[in-house]
């Protein structure tokens, strides 16, 4: 996995920010375009992404697939500390 795979767009960043900011919840697809201002084809577009590189995984609750953050993914402990100091550096 290369840093563009995570980070190929800024459509790319802002649902993996927004996944980041929440890392213990699920969300749906269109939850995710609303909540990050992207397309929901986009949004489809970067999970799909994000799940073939294993950052991110579905999960299928009634007839919505759930997408949230893998936190056994080896990176992910890593993209949220450097997400804390990102934020803790641009509100200090």
């Amino acid at each position: 996995m290369k840093l563009a795979d995570l980070f190929a767009s800024k459509a790319h960043s802002k649902v993996l920010e927004f996944l980041l900011e929440h890392p213990s919840k699920a969300f749906s697809l269109r939850y995710l375009a609303r909540a990050t201002g992207v397309a929901p084809s986009t949004v489809g577009i970067v999970v799909a992404n994000l799940e073939k590189h294993g950052l991110v995984y579905q999960q299928k609750l009634r007839s919505v697939k759930m997408i949230m953050l893998n936190p056994e993914h080896p990176v992910t402990d890593s993209l949220l500390q450097l997400l804390q100091r990102i934020q803790s550096i641009s509100h200090g």
